[in-house]
């Protein structure tokens, strides 16, 4: 009897402890999962060769702080080689892309690019506007100012920059330049234009890499340009806004934005800089935390327009290379 108390007992302690591994097994999975989700500290060092790389390695991540700027030593020594063997292979496949999708029709909101929008960006350039928005962050010339729109979670965005390095038309050149874009930004996978008009807006291609583990967006948006001169002082006005009738169909790898808007206004400053005013909203859908959104508007932003500004220095040797001119933007 004694003996098989024992081993009653005994088998009770080992269902209790398988018990409780079990438990503290799940217990580490679901902790784990969040913080591959919610929390994602670190990164593959060169998402461009994920795939390559076994990102459960801790000397292939990094920090999440360092995201925005961990391509900097990268990006000087692109813009050196230009890399032109990774180039043309992008350009062959994004040639192949324009000529299968810009037979197809797109609907543009022309509504959104009449003439009072783009003498609206002019004038908060001028004058700044942000009696309902809240300060955000002040960093690197960048002032970012912003407005909840909805009740998810999601932010209107107004940013005032100064950008000592580089005059407005350099910096159109480099924004507007699709060939060069995919070299000096990292972060670009893809941008091909959809459909060129003439007149008004071209239809753009753009997908952008996500820090991991977090799934790219891509966005196929409307996009016009106009230099414009008012009271005898120079502007450039970039207006963007999201088309949703489209045939791009959408892609694996990628979660469609469908909600997006972007401006800029750019002014000379200081005779070879810039004064550039900025508005920004989108969607991105999914499950991204709203800190993480914050933190990317915060540093994110200033980081890219330090990039910016950096890329023009490196424009010249590209055309160079490519053997053709700049965009150039006429006066209307």
């Amino acid at each position: 009897m004694i003996k098989l108390q024992v081993l009653r007992y005994m088998g009770i302690l080992t269902v209790m402890k398988l018990s409780v591994f079990a438990v503290s097994a799940l217990s580490l999975l679901i902790a784990l999962s969040w913080v591959l989700i919610y929390c994602p500290v670190g990164m593959v060092r060169n998402s461009a060769q994920m795939s390559k790389v076994n990102t459960h390695d801790p000397r292939n991540r990094m920090e999440l702080s360092d995201y925005f700027d961990h391509y900097e030593e990268q990006l000087d020594e692109d813009l050196k080689r230009m890399k032109p063997a990774e180039l043309d292979k992008k350009q062959k496949g994004q040639k192949t892309m324009e000529k299968k999708e810009s037979s197809q029709e797109v609907e543009i909101p022309m509504q959104l690019y009449k003439d009072d929008a783009f003498e609206e960006m002019i004038r908060q350039l001028n004058k700044r506007d942000v009696k309902e928005y809240e300060f955000l962050a002040e960093s690197m010339n960048v002032t970012i100012y912003r407005q909840p729109r909805g009740n998810a979670g999601l932010y209107h965005y107004k940013l005032y920059a100064t950008l000592p390095d580089a005059t407005p038309d350099q910096i159109a050149a480099v924004f507007l330049d699709n060939e060069y874009r995919v070299v000096w930004d990292n972060y670009v996978t893809e941008l091909y234009p959809v459909q060129l008009n003439e007149k008004g807006p071209d239809v753009i291609y753009f997908n952008v890499d996500y820090p991991w583990p977090l799934t790219n967006r891509d966005y196929v948006y409307a996009r016009e340009t106009r230099k414009v001169i008012r009271e005898g002082k120079e502007y450039i006005v970039i207006v963007m806004h999201s088309v949703k009738k489209h045939n791009v169909k959408e892609i694996s790898g990628a979660i469609r934005v469908d909600d997006y808007h972007q401006s800029l206004a750019l002014s000379l400053w200081n005779k070879r800089g810039t004064l550039a005013y900025i508005e920004y909203y989108d969607n991105p859908k999914g499950s991204i935390p709203s800190w993480l959104v914050n933190w990317a508007a915060k540093t994110g932003v200033p980081a890219f327009m330090k990039d910016l500004q950096r890329a023009c220095a490196g424009l010249p040797g590209f055309l160079k290379d490519k053997g053709r001119p700049p965009v150039t933007i006429p006066v209307q």
